[in-house]
């Protein structure tokens, strides 16, 4: 099936069919396979994309005339969605249905029962409901000695659901488990975008060192790995909690952030952070934005 599409990639980086094999497996066999006259076992497979440095998502994307198919369609609409926005989840929920009548797809089943708890949540506000509803994932993944990505992406888009012991639970689990993944650049940015969901989350709860522990390391340590919108939320929850201690340095923050949303002329996130830090900062605390 992908056999002739390995075959255009080999041609295009100017490797003959011998090359390619290295002694693995016959040329003769390798030609039938670029032909789609037979298939290739899974260890070979794999060799030949390592042979021609191509992931297996990007060989994918390659195959299907460079886009996505219409599974990952479906999941990446997903997960660029607002959760507070009905009219695109219905719609999204509209199309995961379509798809689900030609196709059997567990993940997106689990997406379509996401979709249904939030749009509840944003009709009824009706979050016990919304939680019972998506309940069954987080006792599926909960059982697993590891957590896949897709499975920690998944519960990270439903972690504000549940009460704060449960979702510190979970927080704390997915930010562990995540290290198993340390050299992998997309398990690095989600282990910092399930930090900045978890710290606005304790800072809702007033579990202000909660929040601090998890955030300082974030932009003490982890700065590099953070991309300007991260960095600046992160700026602007520490100054958040720092409210809380009375803290003289929570101008600095602030300013920092502003800096940095100014060098790339961000000003709707800079609208949306003030309005995030005059929402959730310690009431007693007094400072002048301006």
């Amino acid at each position: 099936m992908y056999g002739e599409t390995l075959g255009k990639i080999r041609k295009s980086k100017n490797y003959s069919q011998q090359t390619l094999a290295a002694g693995r497996f016959t040329q003769a066999a390798y030609s039938h396979f670029e032909k789609n006259k037979s298939d290739m076992n899974a260890t070979n497979f794999v060799f030949l994309l390592d042979q021609l440095q191509l992931s297996l998502d990007e060989l994918l994307y390659i195959h299907n005339d460079y886009a996505l198919s219409p599974s990952e369609q479906l999941i990446n609409l997903f997960y660029k969605i607002p959760y507070n926005k009905r009219e695109d989840l219905e719609i999204l929920l509209g199309q995961i249905e379509l798809f689900l009548k030609e196709n059997h797809h567990i993940y997106i089943n689990e997406l379509k029962t996401v979709c249904e708890a939030l749009i509840m949540l944003t009709i009824d506000k009706d979050l016990i409901g919304a939680r019972e509803k998506v309940r069954f994932i987080w006792e599926r993944i909960s059982k697993y000695d590891q957590y896949y990505l897709v499975d920690i992406k998944l519960l990270n888009a439903i972690l504000f659901l549940f009460d704060f012991e449960t979702m510190s639970f979970i927080a704390e689990n997915l930010i562990q488990q995540l290290t198993r993944y340390k050299d992998l650049g997309e398990a690095t940015r989600l282990q910092n975008t399930i930090i900045l969901n978890y710290s606005i989350l304790c800072i809702r709860n007033n579990e202000i060192k909660l929040a601090i522990h998890y955030l300082q390391p974030l932009l003490a340590d982890k700065k590099q790995t953070l991309s300007y919108v991260s960095f600046a939320v992160a700026l602007n929850r520490i100054a958040i909690c720092l409210t809380y201690q009375n803290a003289e340095n929570v101008a600095m923050h602030l300013k920092r952030r502003d800096m940095l949303l100014f060098a790339y002329n961000d000003d709707l996130l800079g609208k949306r952070l003030k309005v995030e830090f005059n929402t959730y900062r310690c009431n007693s605390y007094q400072i002048d934005l301006d």
